[in-house]
């Protein structure tokens, strides 16, 4: 059910969707097609919005700012081409090239679908395995021998129980999404698996026998999460 969750979640917003455009008095056949053309710019969004990070406020800042440029730029490109293919005589109405109004209609179908999958992937069983490549490799590797995540410069290192270290390219802001809840970021550079704790203490985490510094900003997200020392 929750594989397939995504699928109907989108066939319900374009259904959504088109039920809006009927209102504005298009006939529901016209409605359906435009419907579907907004969804470039929501699977778009959906992809990329996961991916933002604000470790650095001023280029997090700018990075959303240029994904909401993107977004509405393959929105007004699908909706162009949809209405000539739809109604290719008739002009096409302000509403639809309202910055706000397509804005507005993305996020409400986008921010719930990402609150239920976080619902969803709170209630699910430990059973996905991770699959990425280090050094031109295939690896395959269950998240409970993970025992934490370091960001070096351009390079991300999964350090494991038996000792492996594997190194990648996929950002860390990227492995916080990825990682199912057992995972907790720390600091700006690392992320650790709660279920490995050696030691807490206020200021850092012992773990495979490192001490890892908890940084400033995640300090309370960490005694919310793990309690007092």
């Amino acid at each position: 059910m929750r594989d397939a969750f995504p699928i109907l979640w989108w066939l319900a917003a374009a259904v959504v969707i088109a039920l809006l455009l009927i209102s504005m008095g298009y006939a529901a056949s016209q409605a359906i097609l435009l419907a579907v053309f907004f969804l470039p710019g929501m699977l778009c969004a959906r992809y990329f919005y996961p991916q933002l990070s604000f470790e650095e406020r001023r280029k997090g800042v700018l990075d959303t700012l240029y994904l909401t440029l993107a977004i509405l730029c393959t929105e007004y490109l699908a909706l162009i081409l949809g209405h000539r293919t739809a109604l290719p005589d008739d002009e096409i109405p302000d509403l639809l090239f309202n910055p706000l109004f397509i804005l507005l209609v993305l996020s409400a179908c986008i921010l719930p679908e990402i609150l239920i999958e976080r619902r969803l992937e709170a209630r699910r069983p430990y059973d996905r395995m991770l699959r990425f490549v280090s050094d031109r490799r295939p690896v395959t590797l269950d998240p409970a021998e993970l025992l934490y995540v370091e960001s070096n410069d351009s390079e991300v290192w999964l350090y494991s129980r038996s000792g492996e270290a594997y190194r990648t390219k996929t950002r860390i802001s990227q492995w916080e999404a990825l990682l199912d809840r057992r995972f907790l970021r720390i600091h700006r550079s690392y992320i650790i698996n709660t279920e490995c704790i050696e030691e807490y203490h206020p200021t850092r985490i012992r773990i495979g026998g490192c001490d890892i510094e908890i940084s400033r900003k995640y300090k309370e997200a960490v005694r919310r999460r793990l309690g007092p020392e």
